[in-house]
């Protein structure tokens, strides 16, 4: 409860960050709501036992006063409305981006292989509005409890009975928070469907997959079973949502009784003189007023309660990230000896077989390393473990002799630069996609240039319209690219830290014909050499194609998960082995 209590309280400083005269206005309409409907009544009355006795004065006083009542419940609640609708949307862009920072911060990547992460960031993300709202949702409830308070206190004082309606405005309330909780209970057991729903149907309408979903035709067959898997999901929510509105619908039935009984107490006091005409209107208004504020106290507490719900997602995440703030110490400012491998052994969450196993290996510092090997061998799992996106299950991984475990992650991060053949298109100004890769340098154009040149991509972003200024992607009306432009650019990105103590190349330029792409190794290797000899920093270099790791210094060579050949190209060739096997029988392949 406290730590809800203080999502609430995050929130609403939120809110007043985003819009503090709105905020406040809002706060004073909530705290105004809460009394206006007893006030109305009270005049309602006033009125008609003022015009009864002939009373100017207090039939003035009374029509003012319902005037400025009325005026509060309706006016005052349309313009309460507006302004929790506008400043949900603004705290929904600051949670978001709160969201997206926690979920960023965390350097590994394992949470993001996880269903059970990904599951509960689905939650939370459908349910930020909620959040957004919570503290409104709050303040309003607790007015509306209030309101209800002062309505059975002015029926009590017609006839105490009365005041058995709050009694009675009990069995709705938990009845309402029983079917809610069942609802929430599905939304999280379907989770896992309605995400698997949504990318079916993002591949159907994304332009990245569009090509290979129209060639196969297989369109309508991924947007059936999308439909199939909404449909279960739906179905089980409906049934959630009529099991919620069965137990609401009794818990109104006990109250309708009781709200029966009541009137014929008051009617019984009326027949006998014990109540005034005025007490009349008084509990006809009251009566018909506390069936909408218990529905609007009810509403409040689903409101809530599923607030709460998304919250505790949120103070989750917000945990888990905070969990990696200052964690470790710093990494060695160049290397010295070198990263080792002790024994490293690896297996994705959720699963039982290792992918990488007893792996042990020195990458001397200042070295380019080649790393060879079939698809799913594990040599991108085995620059992850480098890189510290995983960790270890088994064995472990030191710098210069200090576990990378202990080293903060964050810093380590910002010691590595590198380019992936799964690359991102960044639909940004050319610049800014290239940029990124240090973001401190994004907007330093002599360095993008030179990230660029390095990158061999100099003459794409010439024949560009507007140079780094021109916007890519089709999404804005920018310019398109081929794949193979796109990776040119992903490089360019990865090339733009100038002093990393590790630079991975995995696979970088697997969409370029094989010249272009023993060109560019070339110029890596230049570059290579000259960072090695400025900070001891070690290449990395991942491909499939031979001719362009054989002047490596170190090269490794992975089978399912382990290391069977390690050593220079000369050395390779001569034992005569998996390597000098699979080099021979690609050689005649460009022969």
């Amino acid at each position: 409860m406290r730590r809800r209590a203080r999502a609430v309280r995050h929130v609403l400083t939120l809110s007043l960050e985003a819009d503090q005269r709105a905020a406040l206005t809002l706060m004073t309409l909530v705290v105004l709501q809460a009394g206006a409907v007893a006030l109305r009544a009270l005049a309602q009355r006033d009125l008609v036992d003022d015009a009864g006795l002939g009373v100017t004065v207090g039939l003035v006083a009374a029509a003012l006063l319902g005037a400025v009542a009325h005026t509060i419940s309706a006016a005052g609640l349309r313009i309460q409305n507006n302004l929790r609708i506008d400043l949900r949307d603004r705290v929904d862009v600051l949670l978001n981006q709160e969201i997206l920072a926690d979920a960023v911060r965390i350097p590994t990547v394992e949470h993001l292989e996880r269903p059970d992460f990904l599951n509960r960031l689905t939650v939370l993300r459908e349910g930020i509005f909620e959040l957004a709202t919570s503290c409104w949702s709050v303040a309003e409830t607790g007015a509306a409890v209030v309101s209800l308070g002062l309505s059975v206190g002015l029926l009590a004082s017609v006839h105490p009975a009365l005041a058995l309606l709050a009694v009675l405005s009990v069995p709705p309330l938990l009845c309402a928070r029983w079917g809610q909780r069942r609802i929430r209970t599905v939304r999280d057991a379907t989770a896992e469907q309605m995400r698997h729903e949504r990318q079916l149907h993002d591949l159907c309408v994304l332009p990245e997959p569009a090509k290979e979903v129209r060639v196969a035709g297989n369109g309508p067959e991924l947007s059936r079973r999308a439909d199939l898997l909404f449909t279960a999901t739906a179905r089980q929510e409906t049934i959630a949502r009529m099991a919620a509105a069965g137990w609401e619908l009794a818990g109104w039935a006990c109250f309708a009784a009781g709200l029966l009984v009541a009137l014929g107490v008051v009617g019984e006091l009326v027949v006998r003189g014990a109540a005034r005409v005025g007490d009349i209107v008084l509990v006809l208004s009251l009566a018909t007023q506390v069936r909408s504020q218990i529905s609007t106290t009810i509403a409040g507490i689903s409101r809530v309660a599923e607030a709460g719900h998304v919250a505790d997602h949120y103070l989750w995440l917000r945990g888990m990230a905070e969990g990696y703030r200052h964690h470790g110490t710093a990494p060695p400012p160049a290397l010295t000896d070198g990263i080792t491998l002790n024994g490293v052994s690896f297996r994705y969450p959720g699963t039982q077989t290792d992918v990488l196993r007893e792996v042990t290996l020195h990458l001397r510092a200042g070295s380019t390393v080649g790393i060879i090997g079939v698809n799913g061998a594990g040599k991108t799992t085995l620059v992850k473990l480098l890189a510290g996106l995983h960790r270890p299950t088994y064995g472990s991984v030191t710098v210069d002799g200090r576990p990378l475990a202990e080293l903060d992650p964050r810093a380590w991060a910002h010691r590595l630069s590198g380019a992936f053949q799964d690359f991102v298109k960044l639909e940004t100004r050319t610049g800014e996609t290239v940029g990124v890769g240090d973001l401190e340098r994004v907007d330093d154009r002599p360095a993008v240039s030179a990230a660029v040149a390095r990158a061999g991509a100099a003459g794409l972003v010439a024949a560009l319209p507007q140079g780094l200024a021109t916007q890519l992607g089709q999404t804005f009306g920018g310019a398109e690219l081929s794949h193979g432009q796109w990776q040119k650019l992903a490089l360019a990105r990865g090339l733009m830290r100038t002093e990393p103590l590790l630079l991975v190349l995995d696979e970088p330029t697997a969409a370029l014909d094989p010249q272009a792409e023993h060109d560019l190794f070339e110029q890596f290797a230049a570059q290579a050499s000259a960072m090695a000899a400025r900070r001891g920093a070690i290449t990395v270099l991942v491909s499939h194609r031979f001719s362009t790791v054989h002047e490596a210094d170190h090269i490794i060579v992975i089978d399912r998960g382990t290391v069977v050949e390690q050593g220079s190209h000369r050395d390779l060739m001569q034992r005569g082995g998996q390597y000098a096997e699979l080099y021979r029988t690609q050689a005649r392949g460009y022969a």
